[in-house]
């Protein structure tokens, strides 16, 4: 495979001909397979799909292109929390448009030395990824995601901006097949994990932290620097040292690790709907459970 973008985009009979595959496929099962292929011929990946975002349940993959040999966890694995930390849903949640959105400029200044880049981007066999989102309304989005592995270097600011020019097709081509298979909101269980989600968010670790330590630690598991969470809570520096210390003393834990696990582990324990702490569920379970 070539990884230089087509800047150009010169419409050859190759480009023409997955163009109009996309047309044909609106409304169509192979819709996301053929708006894949099309990215896919302008900016060289090694796998990627298509998910839709939802504010108020899990997200839903669409699609799926990926090298099993490369991965050493399950593919439901990100959905079964951790796209709670990722980059781009976290985007998301906060209102972003409709764009193109590289990983390395959406991402915590610390992110990529993060217990969660460690623990599961790495482990998925990635090096870098793209996001092209097409914001539905307030509460829902269609994204396309394009990835590079661990074998191949990540993307140049060209990639970025060959997709670009194909946003405005692949966003029309989007709006009318969502409008024609009126795609709707996933099954219960996808509401229930996201509630699990949320609700260990709010919640976790609440019988042993101040509100404030609680909001320093989701900035820690993000992949925040004390620096940048510093400049996002309005506070120093030093000040986010000490409350990370105390949060590592108050929770018996000794490094980013233990805590990153520990919030991953409590999201089945959490009761949603009700502000109790998971931790104290998951800390109280039976030893085989």
């Amino acid at each position: 495979m070539n990884p230089s973008p087509r800047l150009g985009l010169s419409l050859d009979a190759a480009l023409a001909a997955l163009l109009a595959r996309m047309t044909e496929a609106i409304g169509e099962a192979g819709f996301c397979d053929a708006a894949l292929d099309l990215l896919g011929a302008v900016c060289m990946a090694d796998s990627g799909g298509a998910m839709l975002f939802f504010r108020d349940q899990r997200p839903r993959r669409l699609l799926h292109r990926f090298n099993p040999a490369e991965r050493s966890l399950p593919e439901a694995s990100y959905l079964e929390g951790p796209y709670a930390l990722d980059p781009m849903y976290q985007r998301f949640l906060a209102g972003a448009g409709s764009g193109v959105y590289w990983l390395r400029d959406i991402a915590p200044d610390d992110f990529f030395a993060s217990e969660y880049h460690r623990q599961f981007y790495s482990r998925i066999g990635l090096s870098d990824s793209i996001d092209m989102v097409w914001r539905i309304d307030e509460d829902s989005a269609l994204l396309f995601f394009i990835e590079r592995s661990a074998r191949h270097p990540g993307f140049v600011a060209a990639d970025v901006m060959a997709l670009e020019l194909v946003r405005p097709i692949v966003a029309a081509a989007s709006a009318r097949h969502l409008a024609l298979t009126h795609a709707s909101s996933g099954p219960e269980a996808d509401t229930l994990t996201h509630r699990k989600v949320q609700s260990t968010i709010d919640h976790f670790a609440r019988s042993l932290l101040t509100q404030r330590e609680r909001e320093v630690l989701f900035h820690m598991i993000s992949g925040y620097s004390a620096a940048a969470t510093a400049e996002r809570l309005a506070t120093s520096e030093g000040t986010i040292k000490i409350h990370r210390k105390n949060i590592h003393r108050k929770l018996d834990i000794g490094s980013q690790a233990e805590l990153f696990s520990l919030f991953i582990q409590c999201i089945p324990f959490a009761t949603p709907d009700a502000p109790r702490d998971p931790l104290q569920a998951y800390q109280s379970k039976p030893a085989k459970a």
